[in-house]
């Protein structure tokens, strides 16, 4: 009983969470502060924002539908591989400058920071997932 809750606790935060992570990345002039994906490629921020908008509609929509148990791990699985590509782009391909050097952008402090929240998030998402086992 406890643990159901708990699930359902973390499924209607991490939710909300990528809700509006993405209706902040689709608002051409709103910035998604540590979150940001990369402000060159906007094109991409948006595409994101509304997979994550999709993403967090349907951890919340699990708690209201009778969809197999089958097809929601399936849907949790392709979310953690969403989120992983995007920390991925995010922090090693977008973050991380080589030019006379490693720099971390913005700096080390905040790229450890955010690299660590964004696996937290990661890690919610595989206790979501392994609840469908």
């Amino acid at each position: 009983m406890v643990k159901d809750i708990s699930v359902r606790f973390l499924r209607v935060s991490v939710g909300l969470f990528f809700v509006i992570l993405g209706v902040i990345g689709v608002m051409p002039y709103v910035q998604e502060s540590v979150f940001s994906l990369n402000d060159q490629h906007y094109a991409v921020e948006v595409i994101f924002g509304i997979v994550e908008m999709l993403c967090g509609i349907i951890l919340i929509a699990g708690l209201f539908t009778f969809l197999k148990r089958k097809t929601l791990r399936l849907t949790s699985l392709i979310i953690i591989v969403i989120w992983g590509v995007r920390i991925i782009l995010a922090r090693f391909i977008w973050g991380i400058r080589f030019t006379g050097g490693i720099f971390f952008l913005p700096n080390i402090s905040t790229w450890l920071l955010v690299t660590a929240c964004e696996v937290v998030i990661l890690s919610a998402l595989f206790i979501l997932y392994r609840a469908y086992e």
